[in-house]
């Protein structure tokens, strides 16, 4: 496999590197670009790197570059005007490749399990993909929500209109009867004047009903857009500009303290296996009570070992107490560092919803200044059709009719006014039948949603048990091949349990060396069950391993994927390639 990269992250100039399957060792001084080599690595695996997150800041154009199989693969990465444009070839595109293809204390899961977090269901869920399940049955139960609300809002139109027909039924019924007893003690020249009069109330009754529906409309709206921007006041009231300024600086300098810290934390570490190991010739030293030195080959009374044994184990202590503190530091940025992201994300929802509703505000300020217009309109024929009646009654004189005549025709025109004011309403809610078959698809439909977020609540319980059982098995598997004394599982909670001789242990009184190995574990885990990568990146500084369990380790990776990459820091730059029927005796 060829990799060629440029101008991406600390890589300045152009770098070539050619992998052979098997397990390479990459070994380069810190700020080498070690770090970069991995990231590139990984992006073209998954585009959740993003092409900013990739080309070195002073540079107009990178690239990327993996030749594997007679098949290139490449990012490719432009500065333009605008921002940046790119092109790529991914080998595959899984954002589960962020967890499962490089392991560094840098690793979320890493991190999480050092700090004693057994809650480990999130990463079951993201490496199994069963998240996708879950995401997809809490899209259809909101769906479903919004359907149930719907159809209890057109069954509660559908009763209005009920109600309001049976007035319409019962007004219809006594007009009727008011109507037979008019004609029985009315006569003609009444009636006409009635018809007439009446002709002329319900033109105007019927402008009237208009400006009142159009009135009640704009209270609406004005209501509507009061709301809106007391809502946009009181959302640009929660974003900052000065905050988000400021928390953009820290997550800067978080940035910065964490490359420091990790740097420093690699050199560390690499000093405290120097030491392990000088401490070991000492006490073998010692335990032959040799009078040779076997660095300087200079002669030195035996009784000066055990002198020499408690400086460098005294020396070891405190390295080891220094390593524990840069370790705690680096988990507190992270975290703080996580909770700026969350922060920063939230800022810019705010700030998408204030331009949403800044558009809406707008939308309501028209239809205000139209339904305005149209009061208007209908307060200017109101008052011209009044003014042409008046005019009529005044040539055409007055009918006089009887008392109870009067009343009864007073009655009729209260009632018909009433069933215009119905019927009206009824123009508003809509078609009865319409509406009944529109509840029926309501229905239909909220049965088959429930059916699927049934079925994949199910699923997913299912997938998620299944995953555990998985782990649950090749987990041991894997203590036993490295020989660890102790037992692994994931309870029905999902979280990380472990025992040694039957009892549980708190993870967090585990050395760190057994909780990296459980991060590792299930890594490996998911990796054999449910991801297949092409190459696997370790960085040595995360595991604390023997000599003996390291190579074990490496054995197994050449099972999983074709290329493993093992970053050392050293002085001296060094790329050793080991094929993979070699590890076993390189032990």
């Amino acid at each position: 496999m060829k990799v060629r990269v440029f101008n991406i992250g600390g890589i300045t100039q152009d770098y070539s590197l050619d992998l052979e399957k098997g397990v390479t060792s990459y070994e380069a001084p810190n700020a080498y670009g070690k770090t970069s080599l991995v990231r590139a690595l990984i992006s073209l695996l998954t585009s959740s790197i993003k092409a900013e997150d990739l080309l070195n800041v002073f540079a107009d154009s990178g690239y990327i570059e993996v030749e594997s199989d007679n098949k290139l693969y490449y990012r490719r990465i432009k500065r333009i005007k605008n921002g940046l444009s790119e092109d790529k070839n991914l080998i595959m595109d899984d954002d589960r490749a962020l967890l499962l293809t490089y392991f560094s204390p840098e690793n979320k899961l890493v991190t999480q399990i050092l700090s004693g977090d057994g809650n480990v269901e999130w990463f079951i869920s993201a490496t199994s993909k069963i998240n996708e399940i879950k995401a997809k049955k809490e899209e259809l139960q909101k769906l479903l929500t919004a359907e149930i609300n719907a159809r209890d809002d057109l069954q509660k139109k559908y009763n209005n209109i009920r109600e309001i027909q049976a007035k319409i039924r019962a007004i219809d019924e006594e007009i009727d009867k008011l109507e037979k007893e008019r004609e029985s003690s009315s006569n003609i020249v009444a009636k006409t004047t009635y018809t007439i009069t009446l002709t002329r109330q319900n033109k105007i009754n019927e402008i009237v009903n208009k400006i009142k529906v159009k009135k009640d409309e704009l209270a609406n709206l004005e209501f509507a857009l009061k709301k809106i921007e007391e809502e946009i006041q009181n959302k640009e009231s929660k974003v900052s500009p000065d905050i988000k300024t400021q928390l953009q600086k820290e997550l800067e300098e978080i940035n910065e303290k964490l490359k420091l810290k990790t740097s420093d934390r690699s050199e560390l570490e690499i000093e405290l296996k120097v030491l392990e190991r000088v401490l070991e010739e000492v006490d073998e030293s010692d335990k032959h009570h040799l009078d040779t030195c076997n660095v300087c080959g200079s002669k030195v009374d035996p009784s000066i070992w055990k002198e020499r044994a408690e400086i460098i184990s005294r020396e070891l202590r405190d390295k080891t107490s220094l390593l524990d503190s840069l370790r705690n530091d680096i988990i507190g940025l992270q975290k703080r560092k996580e909770e700026i992201d969350l922060r920063l994300k939230e800022f810019q929802t705010l700030e998408n919803e204030i331009a949403k509703l800044k558009a809406k505000k707008e939308e309501l300020i028209n239809r205000i200044g139209s339904v305005k217009f149209q009061i208007d309109d209908l307060e200017r024929q109101k008052r011209e059709t009044e003014e042409r009646f008046n005019k009529s009654e005044s040539l055409s004189g007055a009918i006089a009719t009887s008392d109870d005549s009067t009343s009864i025709l007073k009655r009729i025109e209260e009632l018909r006014k009433k069933r215009e004011e119905y019927e009206y309403e009824l123009q508003l809610l809509g078609v009865p039948s319409s509406i009944l078959e529109e509840l029926k698809e309501k229905e239909e439909h909220i049965e088959q949603l429930q059916k699927k977020v049934d079925e994949l609540q199910v699923e997913y319980i299912r997938r998620l048990t299944k995953a555990r059982e998985e782990f649950n098995r090749i987990s041991n598997q894997l203590l036993r091949k490295f020989e660890f004394d102790m037992e692994a599982e994931i309870d029905g909670n999902y979280r990380l349990i472990v025992r040694r001789k039957g009892a549980i242990i708190d993870i967090k009184k585990l050395s760190s060396s057994e909780r990296t190995t459980l991060a590792l574990i299930l890594v490996l885990s998911a990796l054999r069950a449910y991801f297949k990568t092409p190459y696997f990146i370790i960085d040595e500084s995360a595991m604390t391993f023997d000599q003996k369990r390291f190579n074990r380790l490496l054995e197994y990776l050449t099972e999983i994927a074709d290329y493993v990459i093992v970053t050392r820091s050293s002085e001296n730059t060094e790329i050793k390639t080991l094929p993979p029927k070699q590890i076993e005796i390189s032990s």
